[in-house]
């Protein structure tokens, strides 16, 4: 019975052409709203996610250092690093880092980052990072020589760095020597150019095996080394560093820690542009509101029909309630269907329509149930409200009163 009176007071000729023109807007407008606030979050979701998983592809999960340890050998053996490589699945490299200044054959500085690590250090970040990047080739390189590097991508396009190319590395330190002191520098051959996927690592980083370069500055003031601790659960590394606080000694930095400034702006990129289409949303929905207070205050003889065939007040009033949650459950419903089924043809077909200049060339989504769920809750409440406000009016005369009233 709901039905037909949806149908005959909205839809039908005699509902006249403004209720009917309202009635469709409002399905229309709150449909493309809700399907845009479920495309976009499920978007957002997925490129946060892609974001995510190249941090942890290349960032270890843990970064250790204790001040007053100098050498790799003896942090090696620190009762910290015993206590970690003794936990099954760990990984534990020790690794030496300083800043440096490159400096090309041409003529062409720039600074970075050099980070010394062991063999198998060095080809864990390499399978990691190709395994997160579908466009790096799967080759390895592990036969790394005396005096070679790897760099990163960004940072060989900003110097115009080949591979096979040569390079003095500087530590900047050396910018304090007087002018008669003749700075230290070792001279490297760029073995590799790779891409991390992650533009931090990227446009920073040059990468080399720990005793087989960079020898000649390993007394360089900026010089300093760590542990990196890769877990087998990356989520669980909040309760590993509380386990390490019985060596009150160690400086101890999370992944989370150390892009703490880029996820907080990740999330407030979510938060703002999720507020302003579910604005949107509820923009479009106040024109449920608007469609049956029109409606009542053009039905009077018809509501006072209604009470004068035996229908009581609370029985009209819950007429009215059931049309606008029906009139909101078609734009609300259609919405989240519309959106979930596009987010989802995206999350197994992702659209390929970004320029190769991105680390994501593909546009991706992921759904989260959760969060349609929650659309798909707060909408009906909020549509339950707007229809109850509306519909309070449906039976204040009598049906003496509604049947004199003229339209």
């Amino acid at each position: 019975m709901v039905y037909e009176f949806f149908k005959k007071y909205l839809f039908s000729q005699r509902a006249g052409a403004v209720v009917r023109r309202i009635s469709w807007l409002t399905i229309i407008g709150l449909g493309i709203s809700v399907a845009s606030l479920v495309l976009v979050i499920s978007v957002m979701t997925a490129l946060n996610r892609s974001v995510e998983e190249r941090t942890l592809s290349v960032e270890p999960h843990l970064t250790i250092e204790l001040p007053g340890v100098s050498k790799v050998e003896l942090l090696e053996v620190h009762p910290l690093a015993l206590k970690l490589k003794l936990v099954s699945g760990n990984q534990v490299h020790a690794f030496e880092m300083q800043d440096i200044m490159l400096r090309t054959m041409d003529g062409h500085f720039g600074g970075a980052i050099a980070r010394g690590l062991t063999p198998q250090g060095l080809d864990l970040i390499l399978k990691r990072s190709q395994k997160a990047n579908r466009r790096e080739s799967t080759e390895q390189t592990l036969n790394m020589g005396e005096a070679e590097i790897i760099m990163g991508t960004d940072l060989a396009v900003s110097m115009g760095v080949f591979e096979g190319d040569q390079l003095i590395v500087v530590p900047l330190d050396t910018l304090l020597l007087p002018q008669t002191e003749v700075p230290k520098y070792e001279k490297v051959r760029v073995k590799r150019i790779v891409s991390t996927a992650l533009a931090e690592v990227d446009s920073k980083n040059i990468f080399y095996i720990r005793g087989q370069a960079l020898k000649k500055l390993e007394k360089s003031a900026s010089r300093r080394v760590g542990l990196d601790v890769w877990l087998p659960e990356p989520k669980n590394v909040d309760l590993v560093k509380g386990q390490l606080q019985t060596f009150p000694e160690a400086q101890v930095q999370t992944w989370k820690e150390k892009n703490s400034a880029l996820f907080l702006s990740l999330r407030i990129e979510k938060v703002v542009i999720g507020l302003f289409l579910t604005l949107a949303s509820l923009i479009a929905g106040f024109s449920l509101v608007s469609v049956l207070v029109l409606l009542i205050s053009q039905k009077r003889r018809e509501i006072g029909i209604l009470q004068a065939i035996g229908m009581s007040p609370n029985k009209v009033r819950s007429l009215f309630l059931k049309i606008g949650l029906l009139l909101a459950g078609c734009g609300l419903g259609g919405g989240l269907i519309l959106g979930t089924a596009a987010s989802l043809y995206i999350e197994f077909h992702p659209l390929n329509i970004l320029p190769d200049i991105y680390y994501d060339s593909a546009v991706p989504a992921f759904v989260e149930w959760r969060f349609v769920i929650a659309i798909f809750l707060i909408g009906g409440v909020l549509a339950f409200l707007g229809s109850k406000f509306s519909s309070a009016s449906a039976a204040v005369l009598g049906p003496t009163e509604a049947l004199r009233a003229r339209n």
